[in-house]
């Protein structure tokens, strides 16, 4: 283990001393687990049965998996730090789903719903989650019509606050149109991840590469919008593009498309038959850095989806009667 190197980390961004004396316990614990190998070279099983320990004795908290990414990112172990993300990328979405519901629909079928769901605990493994996401949408389209069922998933459930996107909006006021705004937006994006392909630093949850610019260079859907008469249309990044572009299948490339943990692991596999709908939940997160822009809620329809079989997740958002910079 790099102790020193991670006590620096945490003295260079001001934890305080007792968080640092609870991560290493958790790192030791981990490395009395693994006996003989490293955490430096464990594989991902080896994170999944530590995980899973955990779990059984309801340990796993949100504190554990921050010291392990914490660890693994300053590592550049960016194997394991991503194969984290899947474990943690979920938090607090079926609750916000849970709570958006109760808005739409009422108290009373808000309980009738809500008592008839159990959330996956925490360090629950993402091949376990499908099959909840499957009973989950199930018992929204059998309860709600389809019309009710998209605006409930199709919300702000990562809790991003509207202050993380208020330097695009001041971006977008000081632009002389959208579709100029678009165009700029992109290229602040492309410009982000060249200095991580230089840094060879992750970019959220993924590597970028030479190819991976490229990709995203061709495609201005990407990381932004185009605005096609009174419509954007987004086309979401792979969550791992660089495994996406080179997948030698179909499932592959859809399955290194797709972000959700909820209903990645389902492409994989024939166990579990989730609903497209639940892609209104992807599209929710798509539209929300427009409706802050644009100070107001904003309408979006699922185009493509790889949980249906394409190889992209594609989204339309309707601007008519919309007020924007023409």
């Amino acid at each position: 283990m790099q102790l020193e190197q991670f006590k620096l980390l945490y003295e260079k961004n001001h934890i305080d001393q007792k968080k640092y004396e609870e991560a290493i316990l958790i790192l030791n614990n981990y490395q009395e687990r693994l006996n003989q190998i490293s955490i430096d070279d464990a594989s991902i099983e080896q994170l999944d049965q530590f995980i899973s320990s955990l779990k059984q004795n309801h340990a796993c908290t949100i504190d554990v998996m921050i010291v392990l990414m914490r660890y693994y990112r300053m590592i550049k172990r960016n194997d394991l730090f991503i194969h984290l993300t899947k474990y943690t990328g979920g938090l607090g979405v079926i609750e916000s789903i849970i709570d958006r519901l109760k808005h739409i629909v009422g108290k009373e079928k808000h309980r009738e719903i809500t008592q008839k769901i159990k959330i996956p605990e925490l360090g629950t493994h993402p091949n376990e989650f499908p099959k909840f996401t499957e009973g989950f949408v199930k018992l929204l389209e059998n309860t709600l019509d389809q019309k009710t069922v998209k605006c409930v998933l199709a919300g702000n459930h990562h809790q991003i606050p509207s202050s993380a996107f208020l330097d695009e909006k001041t971006h977008y006021e000081n632009s002389d149109s959208l579709d100029q705004y678009l165009k700029e937006l992109h290229q602040r994006k492309i410009e982000i991840l060249g200095n991580h392909f230089k840094n060879g630093t992750v970019w959220f949850e993924q590597e970028i590469s030479q190819e991976v610019l490229d990709f995203v260079k061709s495609n201005q859907e990407i990381l932004s919008a185009v605005r096609k008469d009174d419509y954007l249309y987004v086309t979401k990044i792979p969550y791992d593009t660089k495994a996406y572009l080179s997948a030698s299948t179909n499932e592959q490339k859809r399955y290194h498309a797709c972000h959700c943990p909820f209903a990645k692991e389902s492409i994989k596999s024939t166990q579990t038959n989730i609903s497209g709908v639940w892609c209104n939940c992807s599209a929710g997160f798509g539209k929300y850095p427009f409706e802050i822009i644009l100070d107001q809620e904003l309408e979006i329809e699922v185009l493509e989806n790889v949980l249906r079989g394409d190889m992209q997740c594609r989204f339309r958002i309707p601007l008519i009667g919309i007020k924007y910079k023409k």
